[in-house]
């Protein structure tokens, strides 16, 4: 086989990848006009030599090209990056899948995207306890412990709504947060109850039977739904929410 040939045809291979992030093999062979079986060893070619990133999606294997260390970045990648590091500046705390729907791309894209910032410092991420999801945040951004604690909570909506309700009343029982928030089942508010309690964002108070909420650090909590301009819809009327957030931007007044 002529090697210029062959080297032709990689390129041929790689820039069509590079421009069409996400092709799988019958899509390049029917486009570059290649015999499969060729197609195939030519692309795990380019995988070995490290040019082109596999990933398994929906029954098909779709290919990505990859960065070359010491290469200018293309004005594809730059824009990408840009934007998802706008998303996670306006939106610290956000796991993978939500910053791949807001960049319109699949998991293992926006996940390589975002392996190569945290290699580049660009950004951090934290993964839960578990190890299941992870939370990215900007590097330079000078975010606490417990902020990044009381962030990951607030993304959640549910604990959302009690943060906001227990500014608003200051303490409620479990039964007054069912009301409130409308939720049939006692378990699953019990749920999110305890973890806000376990993670130091709630405390409670015994009162005989029942056992009363309220946010630990009120003020801070404030700062952070002002800070990052949290939106939500609560089981109450707007005026009173409107109400609610004009307490919220006063009491942030007097520091």
């Amino acid at each position: 086989m002529n090697e210029s040939n062959e080297e032709q045809r990689l390129q041929r291979i790689h820039t069509y990848i590079i421009r069409h992030p996400g092709c799988h093999l019958s899509k390049i062979a029917e486009e570059l006009h290649l015999n499969v079986t060729t197609l195939n060893k030519e692309l795990q070619s380019l995988e070995q030599q490290q040019q082109i990133i596999g990933t398994q999606e929906s029954g098909y294997k779709r290919f990505y090209a990859i960065q070359q260390k010491g290469k200018p970045r293309d004005k594809r990648t730059q824009n990408i990056r840009t934007q998802i590091y706008e998303i996670v500046q306006q939106n610290p705390g956000l796991h993978l899948s939500k910053i791949a729907e807001l960049v319109e791309m699949s998991i293992p894209l926006a996940d390589y995207h975002l392996d190569k910032m945290v290699k580049d410092q660009q950004i951090t991420v934290i993964k839960d306890k578990a190890g299941y999801f992870k939370r990215y945040y900007v590097s330079d951004a000078v975010i606490k412990s417990q902020e990044k604690k009381i962030l990951e909570i607030l993304r959640k909506n549910i604990p959302l709504k009690i943060a906001l309700l227990l500014l608003k009343h200051g303490t409620l029982q479990h039964k007054d947060l069912m009301k409130l928030l409308n939720i049939t089942a006692s378990s699953s508010l019990s749920y999110h109850l305890t973890n806000l309690v376990e993670k130091g964002i709630l405390i409670v108070h015994s009162h005989g039977k029942e056992r009363g909420y309220e946010l630990a650090d009120a003020d801070e909590v404030i700062r952070i739904l002002k800070k990052y301009e949290f939106k939500v819809e609560l089981h109450i009327s707007m005026e009173r929410f409107r109400s609610l957030w004009d307490q919220l931007s006063y009491r942030e007044t007097l520091g």
